[in-house]
């Protein structure tokens, strides 16, 4: 996410690299570069101005901090301000003192409430809530049956109409979820229709979901619902796939509400708090390890990876432990998200540009899983003739087979050396391929 904007923006602060003294010659060349960023990444004019002139404020006559860079001291201001822009959010969901807590969706068809619904759900049972999702959409069936569906998969109560709410006290439910109906685009009779749910209900917030792909309309469908109902926050869908940042970057400041949550993948756990220093460290190309650490902590099983690492120190790695590395770094969600919270992982990404890393791990686990039991746990057993049985079960050639063995013969390797280093008390081992090496590719993993 972001990838364009921040680009940009290590461009522009690049200009004053090197500076011992804070110039403000450098300052106004830094600040156009910043200015020309936000414009090309679809962030409101008045936005870009505000954000410009604030910035300007905070490095006049500014001295360098003691530990400090002219640069870095630049870059510190711009992210103080982005940190402002972005709202400033900090918190989850906002529980009642007296159950149950009752949160309204709202937005148009196609910006990802009924998912978003199921997201909110597993996030507000992370948090050590009972949550149920409420189909309110009759005008589309389909959506009725897509929200059951999804909630069924992951063990969340499901119900119907407001009477929903009755049904989460009788399962002793505290948290409601409301997946209203959409529109194609916005209109008088939408707005009525949730101004009545609103009244009839007791709702602790109505969150806007919008759709971050589409920018700027994304910011006018803000403005419009919060006039019209009221929101106490914004949820922002599909930022993985939002490049530019201008919706993100102008809502705050259209709407005067929060983005509380971002929506940052397909997969049922790809919701996340909003964090507004976290997110400007990203933009920032700074990294979010603290983001990184705690969807490892969430996805990871760790027994299971601390027996993978008894099994790599011990030079034994089985095509089993192989298969467990693949599942728990999928869990974890796409490799190109994973590298937006790390320090500098922008560049590797445009290593990653064009390979379908999902497509590599899903080839993976295809030839594991058509190798017997024997097999995956003594892979010397393989030769020719089980790896053309190997690759005509997994779709694959038997070249592939050839490379999935040299990467975890390379894997084992590296294991061992690391091994004796662990032994040693120099650090723990993390058991997995290097990434950004494809299976397909001539030189394998």
């Amino acid at each position: 996410m972001f990838e364009a904007l921040g680009e940009r923006l290590a461009a522009a602060l690049k200009k004053i690299t090197g500076r011992g003294v804070l110039r403000p010659e450098d300052v106004e060349a830094g600040l156009r570069e910043v200015r020309l960023a936000l414009l090309e990444a679809d962030v409101n004019f008045k936005v870009v101005k505000e954000f410009v002139e604030r910035v300007r404020a905070r490095l006049a006559g500014a001295e360098i901090s003691p530990g400090l860079t002219a640069p870095q001291t630049v870059v510190k201001a711009v992210s103080d301000e982005l940190v402002e822009l972005l709202g400033g959010n900090s918190e989850s969901l906002r529980y009642a003192s007296r159950p149950p807590t009752i949160v309204m969706l709202a937005g148009l068809q196609g910006s990802g409430k009924t998912t978003t619904a199921v997201k909110l759900a597993l996030l507000a049972r992370r948090e050590g809530h009972r949550p149920l999702v409420a189909a309110l959409d009759f005008r589309r069936p389909a959506a009725v049956q897509q929200l059951k569906t999804m909630a069924e998969r992951e063990n969340i109560a499901f119900g119907k109409g407001e009477e929903a709410i009755e049904e989460a006290a009788r399962l002793n439910c505290d948290v409601v979820i409301l997946d209203t109906a959409g529109r194609l685009h916005i209109d008088a009779e939408l707005m009525d229709e949730l101004k009545q749910l609103k009244s009839r209900i007791r709702v602790t917030e109505t969150l806007l979901v919008a759709d971050s792909m589409t920018g700027q309309e994304a910011v006018k469908v803000g403005e419009a619902f919060g006039r019209a109902i009221g929101l106490d926050g914004v949820i922002l869908t599909k930022l993985d796939g939002d490049a530019r940042g201008g919706a993100a970057l102008s809502l705050r400041v259209a709407t005067g509400e929060r983005i509380r949550f971002a929506g940052t993948g397909e997969k049922p756990q790809d919701l996340e708090v909003f964090l507004a220093e976290r997110m400007a460290s990203r933009i920032l190309g700074m990294g979010d390890v603290m983001s990184l650490i705690e969807k490892a902590e969430r996805s990871i099983d760790k027994e299971k990876a601390a027996e993978v690492e008894k099994h790599l120190r011990a030079g034994q790695l089985s095509f089993d432990d192989f298969l467990a590395q693949i599942r728990q770094l999928r869990g974890m969600g796409s490799l190109e998200g994973m590298l937006d919270m790390v320090p500098g992982g922008g560049s590797l990404k445009g290593q990653l540009a064009g390979a379908d890393t999902e497509k590599e791990m899903r080839t993976m686990e295809a030839i594991i899983l058509s190798m017997t039991p024997r097999e995956r746990a003594h892979p010397d057993l393989i030769d020719g003739a089980r790896k053309r049985r190997i690759a005509r079960g997994s779709g694959v050639q038997p070249a592939d087979i050839n490379r999935l063995l040299k990467a975890r013969d390379a894997m084992q390797k590296l294991a061992r050396q690391f091994g004796m280093a662990g032994r040693k008390g120099k650090g723990k081992l993390v058991g997995f391929p290097p990434a950004g090496h494809s299976i397909k590719g001539g030189a394998g993993w």
